[in-house]
């Protein structure tokens, strides 16, 4: 893993503080909104890192202060108070970061910040009565293989208007899964594990998380894949929020075009625009074409009955709305699935508002 005071920041790394701050960008203004009027609106990053790598590039905790800066006006408007919580276990990094944090002469009705020394457990220990209420941005970019324990991540996704993402060194998994610290802290069956191709760890990973999740509860997961070197490690992102899921994909679309889930073809289909294959469907990724395939049936089966459903299985399947939404028209247009009220179907924020009943043609069969 790199050592913030000796080396820079790899293509990696970049990728996921881009990722970190891309999202940090769409979540907080819906948060200083007039909707949020005089909230306490929290951002934690409990590995926050020394604030620079050697070079200067700018870590989390500066990238997450550019955002907040880009929203003061928004912020101060309708009275948000926005605090701040570094936390960064290695003493010699924390007071780094402290003092990089002074240099910002940020002002008090901006936010407020607060530089931790603690270790991940006494941190989160600390700050989860503040956390209680929300709202709530959780970054938990750990370095070196380590994993957020079943019972923490639980708590984790019971806070309320509470959105997180953690970094996870996946691979490590992979080669090490029948190890004894892993046992400890992922109980991944070794079948799944190894069953799967090494690209596809990462998912593996976050199907675990999901697996944790209670199953009164509505919690939407998502992965993102990085390749670094002969490692691949990952963000898992989770919102209970449909609004939460639909910008972090947005985000993930905007860094991978072909399948919004990683930094390298993932699924080892080497498509290429430039250079398309002779079968038109070999041009498409198998995740899509799957996607499609999937909604489809369900649609004409009955399993989805409103636009509303069809926007909330395209969050579940890491797809955008507008994927969903061609479905849907194609079925519309083949006279296969009929409107209500002759009212076209959104498949958006407000389908899952108001969602509007979708009718199977009654001579159709899947």
């Amino acid at each position: 893993m790199v050592n913030f005071h000796k080396a820079p920041f790899d293509e990696g790394t970049r990728t996921k503080l881009a990722l970190f701050s891309t999202y940090a960008k769409e979540w907080l203004p819906v948060f200083a909104s007039p909707q949020y009027q005089r909230a306490i609106v929290t951002i934690a990053d409990f590995f926050a890192g020394p604030g620079r790598d050697v070079d200067g590039r700018e870590g989390s905790p500066l990238l997450l202060l550019r955002v907040i800066r880009e929203y003061g006006e928004q912020i101060r408007r309708n009275d948000i108070q926005v605090r701040l919580e570094l936390n960064e276990k290695g003493k010699e990094k924390a007071a780094t970061l402290r003092a990089v944090m002074e240099e910002q002469n940020i002002p008090a009705d901006l936010c407020t910040w607060t530089v931790h020394t603690l270790s991940f457990e006494k941190a989160f220990e600390e700050l989860h009565p503040r956390l209680s209420s929300g709202p709530n941005l959780l970054l938990l970019d750990q370095q070196g293989i380590k994993f957020i324990p079943d019972a923490v991540f639980q708590r984790i996704v019971s806070l309320e208007k509470t959105d997180f993402i953690f970094f996870i060194a996946s691979s490590f998994i992979r080669r090490f899964w029948d190890h004894e610290y892993f046992k400890q802290h992922l109980r991944i069956p070794g079948s799944k594990v190894t069953g799967r191709a090494f690209s596809e760890i990462h998912r593996v990973v976050t199907d675990y998380y999901r697996g944790l999740v209670p199953n009164d509860m509505r919690l939407f997961l998502a992965p993102f894949s990085i390749k670094k070197g002969g490692n691949i490690y990952g963000l898992v992102f989770g919102s209970a929020h449909t609004l939460g899921i639909s910008k972090f994909l947005r985000v993930c679309w905007e860094f991978d075009e072909a399948r919004g889930e990683a930094n390298f073809d993932i699924d080892g289909e080497a498509i290429d625009e430039a250079t398309p294959y002779l079968f038109e469907e070999m041009n498409t990724p198998s995740k899509l074409s799957r996607f499609e395939r999937n909604l489809s049936e369900r649609l004409l089966n009955g399993s989805l009955r409103t636009d509303g459903d069809v926007y909330e299985e395209c969050l579940r399947e890491g797809m955008l709305p507008r994927h969903g939404r061609g479905v849907l028209r194609a079925l519309i247009r083949e006279g296969r699935i009929a409107t209500t009220c002759g009212r076209q179907p959104r498949v958006s924020e407000d389908g899952h508002r108001e969602p509007r009943i979708l009718e199977v043609k009654p001579d159709v069969s899947v």
